[in-house]
């Protein structure tokens, strides 16, 4: 091939791009466009996971980000927006038109034979060339307006982009933690289940002995199944979760390989966070829905603005050009005595000039659309206030969550710790005959219960960070876009610069949300008259303590003073009798306690 020939066809491919648009993107999974699973086209969308074996939620965030279908229409839509802006600019340019015309035109006469005159036939070929130039020079600044309005629509539309992003990170986040959660029931139910398969061999073994009635043995079969069902729960919880979590990944498998993993590092310590008001401002000045409503105010105030153009003459320049050729011929039928002629001429013409157009009255049509659009900006104007104040809900909703996310989990901890000591406790007794079977099931399922409620306190903290990064608009699009921002395993849900300005729990009044107020008690109020004889009862001498005759080593405990209970005060709690060395409680809440 020549290069003359190769020069040639680029200039027809650049030809063809200016005049039908270039716009090249990457398409959709090929799988997705199939109507059917097993017989799918396969391409590089299933091979997202093919080098991760622990994904982490920022990987799963990574991933989200670039090849969620809902996330990718959301950014071809904004680029549609800004085509919209490239457009409002077009109406500065004059606009050229060319235009051509060639004609052929052929016209006989047919005379009867008792008619006199001279039948004949006549041709005409014409031909026109015309150049047109318009030029909109003023119009009452609608031309203006539009840009604005254009301008403000394709901002907003990247706000939707952005809330979008900030939405769907939420949604990972929540199906990530899903997943964990369902893991640690998973692992809680199969606790469960060996520690009722245990009991269940060692009764089996007392009950052939002798030692334990069947009505032991059946309780524990009944509880090992009680966990094979928990265990079953926990699965279908699993798969459900990594549906969802594929979903918004955008992998066209729709679930996992069976061999990837998911980290547990999200058991850790938990710190105050900054004052609410630091999340209040990052919130008001970062959230693209808020933008977006605000986005959408400018637009109606200069769609309100524009119809004051009506009320302004429009005026234009033209000028054109044109070049025409006129060919005619006649002649008479064959056998008559008109031989025919024939004629051409050329019509050259050049015009130009001004017009304006000047709306007089038209209805009061003007008038209302005024008014209409100004009742348009009063919409837009209260939308927006109504979203700020759903904005600082939303971040006091997430704050206080997170607050008590943490109480609660500190508490559950300690719950949890104290219910396998008590388990573990009455496990012995069981086992020395000591201690019923009934209470057994109790601590167990006190245990099992601590356990469950523990591991949703830490998930909770977790969409809790989640819920509370989403109110702020801590992170943008680009930043889950970016891997060096967002290492994998890194997981960063505090704002910028947000860590220097923490105050301790204790100081700031908002790390204690607001608590409901206590319903009217119908017990009358202690008076200080009470109050002496309580404390009179409680300093004079009493009698000593009796002996239980049957066990002399325990003293019996002695009843509450009378006084004490009829006025319905605390009394001094009796004391405790001395317990066993009790196991020592571990600093890591998963870990079964050790003994000593």
């Amino acid at each position: 091939m020549k290069i003359r020939d190769v020069v040639k066809s680029g200039a027809f491919a650049v030809l063809l791009s200016v005049v039908g648009g270039c716009y090249d993107y990457p398409p959709p999974p090929t799988a997705t466009m199939g109507e059917t699973y097993t017989q799918r086209k396969q391409d590089g969308a299933d091979k997202l996971l093919e080098n991760i074996t622990d994904l982490t939620l920022a990987d799963a965030q990574c991933i989200a980000i670039k090849n969620n279908p809902t996330y990718i229409a959301a950014f071809h839509a904004v680029n549609a927006a800004r085509m919209r802006y490239l457009q409002a600019w077009g109406a500065y340019s004059p606009t050229v038109d060319a235009s051509f015309s060639l004609g052929d035109k052929q016209s006989w006469t047919r005379k009867p034979y008792h008619i006199a005159g001279t039948p004949s036939y006549t041709e005409g070929i014409t031909s026109s060339v015309g150049l047109n130039v318009n030029w909109l020079l003023f119009d009452g600044l609608s031309r203006e307006f539009s840009v604005l309005i254009a301008k403000h629509n394709f901002n907003y539309q990247k706000m939707l982009e952005d809330d979008e992003a900030r939405t769907m990170m939420r949604a990972v986040a929540y199906a990530y933690n899903t997943v964990l959660l369902s893991i640690e029931n998973k692992r809680i139910a199969e606790e469960d289940r060996d520690f009722q398969e245990s009991s269940l061999r060692d009764t089996r073994l007392k009950y052939q002995a002798g030692a334990v009635p069947l009505s032991d043995v059946l309780n524990f079969e009944i509880a090992v199944n009680a966990a094979e069902t928990d265990l079953i729960s926990a699965d279908y919880q699993y798969e459900t979760a990594i549906y969802a979590l594929a979903v918004l990944m955008g992998y066209p498998e729709g679930t996992f390989p069976k061999t990837l993993k998911f980290p547990s590092d999200f058991k850790t310590n938990f710190t105050d966070l900054p004052s609410v008001d630091v999340y209040l401002d990052t919130a008001l000045a970062n959230r693209p829905d808020l933008k977006g409503y605000r986005e959408q105010l400018e637009v109606a105030k200069y769609q309100m603005y524009q119809t004051w153009s009506a009320y302004s003459p429009t005026v234009s320049a033209y000028f054109n050009m044109a070049y025409g050729t006129n060919f005619s011929r006649s002649k008479g039928w064959e056998g008559s005595s008109h031989n025919g002629d024939s004629s051409y001429s050329e019509s050259p013409s050049i015009g130009y000039g001004l017009t304006a157009d000047w709306m007089i009255f038209n209805g009061l049509i003007r008038e209302n659309k005024i008014r209409e659009y100004k009742a348009n900006l009063a919409v837009a104007e209260f939308s927006s206030a109504a979203k700020w104040l759903e904005v600082v809900a939303e971040v006091r909703t997430a704050y206080a969550n997170y607050v008590q996310s943490v109480k609660q989990t500190r508490i559950f901890e300690k719950t949890r710790d104290l219910s396998a000591q008590q388990r573990d406790l009455v496990d012995e007794g069981y086992k020395a005959g000591n201690t019923e079977l009934t209470r057994l099931n109790e601590a167990q399922r006190d245990l099992v219960e601590a356990e469950t409620n523990l591991a949703s306190s830490y998930i909770n903290i977790q969409n809790a960070k989640a819920q509370l990064d989403a109110a702020v608009a801590a992170n943008s699009a680009s930043y889950y876009r970016d891997p060096e921002n967002n290492a994998p395993g890194e997981l960063k849900n505090t704002p910028v610069a947000l860590g220097d300005q923490s105050v301790p729990a204790s100081e700031s009044k908002e790390t204690a949300p607001a608590q409901a107020p206590a319903n009217q008690s119908m017990i009358p109020p202690v008076t200080a008259e009470d109050k002496a004889k309580v404390n009179s009862e409680a300093s004079a001498p009493k009698a000593p303590t009796p002996t239980d005759p049957a066990n002399p080593a325990n003293p019996a405990l002695t009843a509450p003073a009378a006084g004490a209970a009829k006025s319905g005060l605390e009394a001094e709690a009796p004391p405790v009798p001395t317990q066993p060395v009790a196991p020592v409680i571990p600093a890591d809440p998963t870990k079964a306690p050790e003994k000593k």
